[in-house]
């Protein structure tokens, strides 16, 4: 099937800091594939580079068959890629409604606005006037979600989602990513819970020290115990 997000040889620094290594991983409609690896390895910035906030040096971005390369970041989120970032970035002095409606994305619509996003989080549609800044870590995590989609993104990547989460909303996570699966969602995640990653993903691509050491289907994935052992310290 033809990728609807591919990511060929990027080479991403900060500074003179080489982090991204000949990276390359494509992403085809409808499927979700994890990025995975201890931290410091480059999943944050290779979500950054494909999505223009930190440009990789050289390689290509391709997204729907268009090529992307050293484009800004306010024109992929219009082209239809949405990005969850990990520390969230909700804006506490605005209401949850308010966080919502900043997600719109001008020229973009589709089935999300904020009457399907309250539908698809009971949560949030029970605090439309809570602000941003009172909500709980696992309430700003949804919420973050939830905007990203009234942007009605088509590729949505999460970094690093269940990070710092109580296995309660882990759980709740894992079911409104299976929902958004169901749904033909397109998703591109980071992720170290190794339990939570296989229970969502249809894909693997592991990340060691800024190089792809591994790709394959978690089918697959699950057998590679030396793999885990090496590069996931599980």
């Amino acid at each position: 099937m033809e990728s609807i997000l591919k990511a060929i040889d990027l080479n991403t620094f900060y500074d003179r800091s080489h982090i991204l290594f000949n990276v390359t991983l494509e992403v085809a409609p409808g499927e979700t594939v994890c990025l995975m690896g201890r931290n410091g390895v480059g999943k944050t910035t290779t979500f950054r580079s494909l999505m223009g906030l930190t440009p990789p040096k050289t390689g290509t971005v391709v997204f729907k068959g268009k090529d992307c390369s050293g484009w800004a970041s306010y024109r992929m989120a219009r082209m239809g890629l949405g990005f969850v970032p990990e520390d969230r970035r909700i804006l506490g002095p605005f209401t949850v409604r308010e966080n919502l409606e900043l997600g719109r994305i001008p020229g973009r619509s589709g089935r999300w606005d904020i009457d399907a996003v309250f539908k698809q989080f009971p949560l949030l549609a029970d605090m439309p006037e809570r602000m941003g800044g009172t909500l709980s870590g696992g309430e700003q995590q949804m919420l973050t979600i939830a905007r990203a989609l009234m942007g009605n993104p088509d590729v949505l990547m999460l970094d690093e989602p269940s990070e710092g989460l109580s296995p309660v909303i882990v759980g709740e996570l894992k079911r409104l990513i299976q929902d958004l699966k169901a749904a033909d969602t397109t998703i591109l995640l980071s992720e170290q819970n190794l339990k939570f990653a296989l229970a969502v993903s249809d894909r693997v691509v592991v990340l060691d020290k800024g190089h792809v050491v591994y790709g394959g289907s978690v089918a697959q994935f699950q057998k590679e115990e030396k793999i885990h052992k090496k590069y996931l310290a599980v």
